[in-house]
């Protein structure tokens, strides 16, 4: 995962998204018990469907998220087969969330495309459903910078020591078992039972050998100095498109210059 620092829209998305959550279908809507309420639920998605806005809503996520998942930094374009406007606190938990841009998040399809396979499962946006995460912000920088990176594929939240176990739970629940971004994982032992429909587990563990390797050839021909992984952490982080997974390049070019010493 990568951070997302949020931007203003562009006045078109701003404009109607005031003018629908000011327009009287929606002020009907009520803000009560509103989980108990599955029509208000629909009348809710039905609005939000109806928005003429959305590509354009699209197109500022992607370059907020240059071009990433904001679960599974695969990569994602401005087509409505290709990827989903998230709403990071789900649609059917609050209704002041719904028409804020502020909770949108550029999602993939997570594989639910695809077709039926027992021995994958599906990942991001897909299998979080209308499951409200409770640790997990894209829109936290300091927490996205715990996110580590394992050989194998896998990753992990290293823990801070200012967080308590219940926080650090509600984080490992989040990632491996609403997200999926292990795929089927099992924690206690480490292992992926089952890679997603996307093949998350093994595109990062290609992007990792692949950055890994690199880094490898650099200390073989004595060139592995700070002012080289400087230059290759800007080269990502000036790109208006990223290449999938650069997530995991950039922590691992991050921990390369970390680990040389001065």
């Amino acid at each position: 995962m990568i951070y997302i620092k949020k931007r203003e829209p562009t006045k078109g998305v701003q404009e109607e998204l005031k003018e629908k959550a000011e327009s009287p279908e929606w002020q009907n809507i009520s803000e009560t018990d509103i989980l108990c309420k599955e029509t208000d639920t629909a009348a809710m998605r039905g609005i939000f469907d109806q928005l003429s806005c959305k590509r354009e809503i699209r197109q500022c996520l992607l370059e907020e998220q240059h071009y990433l998942c904001a679960y599974c930094m695969s990569s994602i374009e401005n087509k409505e087969l290709h990827m989903s406007i998230e709403h990071l606190v789900p649609l059917s938990k609050c209704k002041e969330k719904v028409l804020d841009y502020r909770n949108y998040l550029g999602v993939c399809r997570g594989g639910a495309d695809l077709p039926r396979n027992r021995s994958r499962c599906i990942c991001c946006d897909a299998s979080k459903g209308n499951q409200e995460l409770q640790s997990v912000n894209p829109f936290d920088e300091t927490q996205m910078n715990q996110i580590r990176y394992l050989s194998d594929g896998t990753l992990y939240y290293e823990q801070r020591d200012t967080d308590n176990e219940e926080y650090v739970k509600s984080m490992e629940s989040d990632l491996f078992q609403i997200l999926k971004l292990n795929g089927e994982y099992d924690q206690a032992t480490g292992v992926v039972k089952r890679d997603t429909k996307t093949s998350l587990v093994k595109n990062r563990k290609d992007a990792y050998e692949e950055c890994e390797n690199y880094i490898l050839e650099l200390s073989e021909q004595r060139v592995l100095t700070k002012e080289q992984l400087e230059r290759d952490l800007q080269n990502i982080l000036e790109k208006e498109h990223y290449e999938a997974y650069d997530g995991v390049r950039i922590f691992l070019l991050k921990r390369a210059y970390e680990n040389l010493k001065e």
